[in-house]
C-alpha cells in the first residue's frame, strides 16, 4: 500500500462532531490525500456519496487511489472550494448534508521537496497549489516585488513582527544572487533573526505569508463562506478547521454574523492532549461548527 503522509486532525472525533451518518451526501472541501475523506467514506456506506475538492491535481490522484481501496461512491474534483457552481454542476449534487473544510497545509506538500513548500528543500521556491491557474510563485515575489510589498505580505499574512528586517535582508541578498530555492530563503530569514527561534523554524511565518498570498487563501475562504449556504441542506452541518488567527478570525466573524447558520459550539473545539501528542501539527487546530437554519 502507498504511504500517505497526512494524518488528519480530529481523526477520531470529527465524525461525531459533524454527526456524519450513513447514506448522507458529504462534501470534503479540502480533500488532500484523502485522510478525512477515507473516514467519511467508511461512515456514509454504499448508499451515501462523497465529493472531494482539491486545487492540486497531483494530490488528487493519490486520494483517488486511496479511496478506491474503500469504495467507489465518490468523486474528487479539481477546483478551488470557492467555485460553488462548478462543484454543483460537475458533481450533480445541489446541496449537501455535511460539509468539512480543513484549512491546514497538507503534510504531503511539506514533505514533497518538488513543490517548494519545505524550509529545507533545495528545489525551486514555488508554493503554488495549482500551477495552471496560479501565475505568481513565491520565487517571483522575493525576486521581483518591492521591499515594502514583501514586508507587507510577510507581516499581513504571516503575522511576522520582523517583516521589515526580513524584507530588507531579502532585497540585500537578491542584489547579489537570485533567491530561487526554499533553503536560500530560509537561511536569509534565519540570519535576519540572528538567533535560534525555539523549536519552530524562524522562517515559518515568512513561508506562511508567502504561501497564503500566492494561493489567495484568505480570499478563497471568504468566497466559500459567502456562498456555502447555497450548497448546504436545511439542518445540514458545516465544520471548519483553521490553524492560525487570520483564518479563525474570518470564520468566527462570519458565523457570528450569519443569518443562514446557527453556531453549534459556542466555545471553539481544540484537539485533546493525547491527539496533540500523537499528531503534533494538530496543536494549533480549531474547529467551529454551525447548522443551516
Amino acid at each position: 500500500m502507498e504511504r500517505y503522509y497526512h494524518k488528519p486532525v480530529f481523526e477520531d472525533s470529527f465524525i461525531q462532531y459533524l454527526n456524519i451518518q450513513p447514506d448522507q451526501k458529504v462534501l470534503d472541501c479540502t480533500c488532500g490525500e484523502g485522510g478525512h475523506s477515507s473516514i467519511i467514506l467508511k461512515r456514509i456506506g454504499e448508499n451515501g456519496f462523497l465529493v472531494g475538492i482539491d486545487r492540486d491535481k497531483e494530490i488528487i490522484e493519490i486520494a483517488k487511489k486511496r479511496l478506491l481501496e474503500i469504495s467507489n461512491n465518490f468523486i474528487i474534483l479539481n477546483y478551488s472550494y470557492s467555485e460553488i457552481e462548478d462543484i454543483q454542476k460537475e458533481s450533480g449534487i445541489e446541496k449537501f448534508d455535511r460539509i468539512l473544510v480543513d484549512l491546514g497545509l497538507s503534510t504531503y506538500h511539506l514533505g514533497n521537496m518538488r513543490r517548494g513548500f519545505s524550509f529545507n528543500s533545495d528545489e525551486l521556491l514555488d508554493m503554488r497549489f495549482d500551477k495552471d491557474k496560479t501565475r505568481i510563485s513565491a520565487k517571483d515575489i522575493v525576486n521581483k516585488f518591492s521591499e515594502k510589498a514583501i514586508s507587507d505580505i510577510i507581516f499581513t499574512y504571516g503575522e511576522e513582527r520582523m517583516a521589515n528586517r526580513i524584507a530588507r535582508a531579502i532585497i540585500d541578498e537578491r542584489k547579489r544572487n537570485c533567491i530561487d530555492t526554499c533553503r536560500k530563503l530560509s537561511n536569509i530569514v534565519n540570519k535576519a533573526y540572528g538567533y535560534h527561534h525555539g523549536k519552530i523554524n524562524s522562517a515559518t511565518k515568512t513561508f506562511q505569508g508567502l504561501r497564503i498570498y500566492v494561493n489567495s487563501e484568505l480570499d478563497e475562504l471568504k468566497k466559500l463562506l459567502n456562498s456555502i449556504h447555497l450548497i448546504t441542506k436545511k439542518d445540514g452541518i458545516i465544520g471548519i478547521i483553521s490553524y492560525h488567527s487570520l483564518e479563525d478570525r474570518i470564520v468566527k466573524v462570519f458565523l457570528k454574523s450569519s443569518i443562514e447558520f446557527k453556531i453549534i459550539n459556542k466555545k471553539v473545539i481544540k484537539p485533546e492532549l493525547d491527539e496533540i501528542y500523537k499528531n503534533p501539527p494538530s496543536r494549533s487546530a480549531k474547529l467551529r461548527l454551525a447548522s443551516k437554519i
